[in-house]
């Protein structure tokens, strides 16, 4: 019986063959559009980021829209704890070998870490924004809050986003156990008012917590890589 050759041997066979033959054709008929590009990393990282960071958001989401409903507990209440925890918690799981089920792989391919990240950070926020959004409209049509819909949306953004970039940059520096920690220690501190104790609450609107998010998700973004040993040569 005859041995069937090495499989590296059987790749470059093909390619040097495709490449004689002209197989490929005009390189610029396979070019993808950057629009195009996106979408499909968006949707390749969809299918790694981890089915419980999606079913957890939901759930809470859900389970605030339904104690609003139940118990007449104040939506600017529930959703000013929710989101920031959601958005803060999901964040941090989204760095590092540790929670990348496709870490070597990715690792393997030319696209750079930053752009994976950002890819990841933008499902996983833009989940959690859109699901906390509809709750708070969902609320609002139902008569459960005296606020308007973009003042209501305007009482968990700020503190979401600014935990949620927080959370970020700490993963990608530190670790993600250490992000949860401190993420956890952050939103307690966010939800002591909510619980009657008095601590000081300097008069801020959306301005300062969303440029401290952009300067701190930014400096994560940067950074991601950077400790990879897989990745430093490519950073």
């Amino acid at each position: 019986m005859n041995t069937p050759p090495p499989a590296e041997r059987i790749v470059a066979a093909a390619l040097a063959a495709s490449a004689l033959e002209g197989g490929l054709g005009d390189l610029r008929a396979h070019a993808v559009s950057p629009a195009r590009r996106a979408w499909l990393l968006l949707c390749m990282e969809a299918r790694l980021v981890h089915s419980a960071v999606w079913a957890a958001s939901l759930l809470v989401m859900a389970v605030c829209a339904g104690l609003s409903l139940m118990s007449g507990m104040l939506p600017e209440v529930l959703l000013g704890l929710a989101a920031p925890l959601v958005a803060g918690l999901g964040v941090a799981g989204l760095y590092g070998p540790e929670q990348d089920r496709a870490f070597e792989l990715v690792a393997a391919t030319p696209t750079s870490p930053r752009v994976v990240l950002l890819a990841r950070v933008t499902l996983v926020y833009g989940y959690d924004l859109a699901i906390a959004s509809a709750v708070s409209g969902l609320l609002w049509l139902l008569g459960r809050t005296s606020y308007g819909p973009a003042a209501l949306i305007a009482s968990w953004l700020g503190p979401m986003t600014l935990l949620a970039a927080l959370s970020l940059l700490l993963a990608v520096c530190w670790n993600p156990a250490a992000a949860i920690g401190v993420t956890m220690g952050a939103w307690i501190l966010i939800a002591l008012p909510y619980i009657g104790v008095r601590i000081p609450q300097p008069a801020v609107g959306l301005a300062w917590p969303l440029g401290a998010a952009l300067v701190l998700g930014t400096a994560a973004i940067l950074l991601a890589g950077r400790g990879e040993p897989l990745r430093r040569s490519r950073s």
